[in-house]
């Protein structure tokens, strides 16, 4: 990891071309992320020949190039800098330079999307989230993936049921009694993932210059998501047992909001749950201001009170599907790319909720939604969810143990999610900078507050945080500390 430009290499540089290529394609990738925004100076020759290991003949060959292909511009006496974009650039250069970066040099939630869909490695990416694929392989989804295309015929030439498969529905009848919640198959529809079901909530109570709640910190794509719908983004602070009452009361009282969307179960990122008493001051809240809830247990699956008969508490088992729409996804332990979520709704919303889904998708790919129904249904489900359960719980104890050797603390009231919250006293937004700068994939703390700012917190997946990264994160702490 010393080497970034062997790290780029062996993630997926073709290692056939010469060191000049291989430097042009290193900053070329840079510069399309943004990591170098336009007008901005790149390393000198001399810190980028330090950096790769290489000749400084190598770099001077490989900026002429960059100069040449239109990439740099070189400026006597001062450097080598980014080529501004010009006023009516060509369709081909539009999309090739992706936004990622804001005006100011700041990270933002594209520039975090785009670099977790990048080639970055999973060994290389601790900001990431989402397990290893090596937790998630095994025989069962081919199984499952062989079984329905052998009657594709039915799920490819029709569009099936509009709110769903229907024998996936039925299933997750079975899978809400288990959690505390009273449905019916008719309750539910079947999404292309929590994504789609969050942008449907939005759009069928929301119209723009409405308000919506999220958590303070949240999942940093709902405040890009629901912003660019026109909706006025209202943060609430969150903490070890859930959103903060008061402030909750304050915002319902002035806003006016009509729709909360929350973690209860192993919040991301900060992998707490949510209190009994605070549950039920915040149902008290959405009834007394007419506001609905989407509760969004996406990592639902990997707490384990279910195997010992004491499940998590879920704001919808309390409720049940008074005020609250709930939506199961399985994208984090069964197949990310199978893009599945089935919303749980009131029943006297289900038919608009429908009508709304109609109008945006149409319906969701019903093969897809059979495949997991052939997963959920089958027998060794049940073992699948406690192997990784086991892994996850073994990462968190790993954390409890490398962190404080760093000088960081463990949060201790944090369940064993998929992440840890973790104050480095530090910006990370300069830290996730330089870190992709040594080929790591980090997510700070900004990106997950809808005001975006400076944030010492990072958000760390217990399974993808190596102690490589460990021993770079605290040699980097020492540096700006020191």
């Amino acid at each position: 990891m010393n080497d970034p430009l062997t790290a780029t290499t062996s993630s997926g540089l073709d290692t056939r071309f010469n060191k000049v290529d291989q430097v042009v394609a290193w900053m070329t990738e840079r510069v399309d992320m943004r990591f170098y925004a336009p007008g901005a100076r790149v390393p000198s020759v001399r810190q980028l020949a330090e950096r790769l290991d290489v000749s400084r003949f190598t770099i001077v060959h490989a900026y002429d190039k960059l100069v040449a292909a239109g990439v740099l511009v070189s400026r006597a006496g001062s450097g080598f800098y980014v080529a501004q974009l010009v006023n009516a650039p060509k369709q081909s250069q539009v999309e090739r330079i992706p936004s990622g970066l804001s005006e100011n040099g700041a990270v933002d939630t594209t520039w975090l999307l785009r670099h977790i869909f990048s080639n970055v490695s999973e060994d290389c990416s601790p900001g990431s989230g989402l397990l290893p694929h090596a937790w998630l392989q095994n025989d069962r989804v081919g199984v499952a993936v062989r079984s329905v295309t052998r009657t594709c015929e039915a799920h490819v030439y029709g569009y099936g049921n509009v709110q769903g498969y229907l024998p996936l529905r039925e299933q997750m009848v079975v899978q809400l009694n288990q959690v505390g919640m009273v449905a019916t198959a008719d309750q539910m529809v079947c999404t292309q993932g929590v994504s789609s079901a969050i942008d449907l909530m939005a759009r069928y109570f929301l119209k723009a210059g409405d308000a919506v709640m999220v958590d303070d910190p949240s999942w940093f794509w709902l405040y890009g998501s629901l912003q660019a719908q026109g909706l006025r983004v209202i943060g609430v602070p969150r903490d070890e047992e859930g959103p903060n009452i008061e402030i909750l009361a304050r915002v319902m009282a002035h806003d006016k909001p009509k729709v909360y969307v929350t973690n209860s179960v192993l919040h991301n990122p900060t992998s707490f749950g949510v209190t009994p008493a605070r549950a039920y001051q915040v149902l008290r809240l959405l009834d007394e201001h007419d506001c609905y809830m989407l509760e969004d247990d996406i990592y639902g699956d990997f707490h384990g009170g279910v195997a010992k008969g004491a499940p998590a508490l879920r704001y919808a088992a309390l409720d049940q599907f008074k005020r609250v729409f709930y939506v199961a996804g399985f994208s984090k332990s069964l197949a990310a790319g199978l893009r599945v979520a089935v919303v749980c709704c009131p029943p006297q919303h289900v038919q608009g909720f429908v009508g709304q889904k109609m109008l945006g998708a149409l319906s969701s790919p019903e093969m897809n939604e059979a495949i997991v129904h052939r997963l959920l249904a089958d027998g060794q489900h049940r073992r699948h969810l406690e192997r990784l359960r086991q892994r996850i719980a073994n990462g968190h104890a790993r954390m409890r143990e490398e962190l404080p050797k760093i000088g960081l603390v463990y949060p201790p009231l944090t369940q064993d999610g998929l992440f840890v919250w973790v104050d480095t006293g530090v910006d990370t937004n300069a830290l996730a900078i330089a870190a992709m700068n040594d080929g790591w994939l980090v997510a700070p703390g900004g990106l997950f507050s809808p005001n975006q700012g400076v944030s010492t917190f990072m958000r760390l997946n217990v399974s993808r945080t190596t102690d490589v990264f460990l021993a770079w994160l605290g040699r980097y702490l020492d540096e700006t500390k020191s």
